[in-house]
């Protein structure tokens, strides 16, 4: 069966002022599975989020849902979708249900539908003993759970996740990742970012590797892991870093001995690219010397 491409990235950039977070990346974001977004800290995950939320506009590029540009249908993509941050979004003054109920009507929904979700999202997650709790006695873990059920509250299509397990000990982890599977169990599609590399292979149906700008890898974790000949996404991770430190470091030794035709190359057309670049340099010399 083939997965539906529920959300698609189109040569998406992404620039702040002049500094070039993204840079021309095409992915889409199966529909029903939990598709993960991993690479170093700062590289862009949480822009990349954000650019599926609709919080930022791509500087090129378009993003679609279900055939709709995310930009131009602001309102249509905030109904199906759900936004887990990491550091919570819930107001630590309110109880639990109070914040439950509180995100229900910023979705506009009727007041019998939030408690009816709301019943329902208390239980699944864990926070039935705890509803009555003011969100700033709650445990890590279970500010966890109750920013995911804020998200959850209206019922989206789509729930994005921002390192849902980030601070977390182990057990804590375990917990939330169960708690992933069993929402993503219910229909909904999840796409998360994590730092944590151990959880790609137990948690995740697709896998996207972010570095330098683009993402340089995009399947299942078994598909990747098989390509590096690797036991563990971390494992490629580091492999994938190794080889793109050695390509930088082989364009800096070429360009300083442009000459040297021992150099191992990393493929032809770069060093056709190279070679015109110098060209084009030794040209404009001789036109300056005239």
């Amino acid at each position: 069966m083939v997965d539906t491409e529920l959300i698609k990235f189109k040569g998406v950039t992404k620039k702040f002022k002049r500094n070039l977070v993204l840079d021309s990346n095409s992915f889409n974001i199966p529909e029903n599975k939990i598709t993960g977004l991993i690479g170093s800290s700062g590289s862009g995950k949480t822009t990349i989020l954000k650019l599926i939320i609709g919080t930022y506009k791509p500087t090129k590029g378009e993003i679609v849902y279900l055939r709709r540009n995310i930009r131009k249908s602001i309102k249509y993509v905030e109904r199906y979708f759900g936004f887990a941050t990491e550091d919570g979004s819930f107001y630590d003054k309110l109880t639990v249900k109070e914040n439950i109920y509180y995100f229900g009507r910023l979705q506009n929904m009727k007041k019998r539908d939030i408690k009816k979700n709301a019943a329902k999202l208390i239980n699944l997650v864990g926070l039935d003993k705890a509803k009555n709790t003011l969100a700033e006695n709650l445990s890590i873990g279970m500010k966890k759970r109750l920013d995911i059920t804020c998200a959850l509250i209206h019922k989206p299509k789509v729930l994005i996740m921002d390192e849902p397990t980030s601070g977390l000990d182990p057990v804590l982890r375990k917990e939330i990742i169960r708690l992933i599977k069993t929402i993503n169990k219910k229909g909904t599609t999840i796409m998360m970012t994590t730092q944590l590399l151990g959880e790609a292979d137990e948690l995740l149906d697709k896998v996207l590797v972010l570095y330098d700008r683009k993402i340089v890898e995009d399947g299942s974790p078994s598909e990747i892991n098989k390509k590096y000949n690797k036991q563990s996404i971390n494992d490629v991770f580091e492999e994938i870093v190794k080889q793109h430190k050695e390509k930088k470091k082989k364009k800096k030794i070429y360009l300083k001995n442009p000459k040297n035709e021992e150099l191992d190359f990393i493929n032809k057309k770069e060093k056709k690219d190279l070679d015109k670049i110098l060209d084009d340099y030794e040209k404009n010399q001789k036109r300056g010397r005239k």
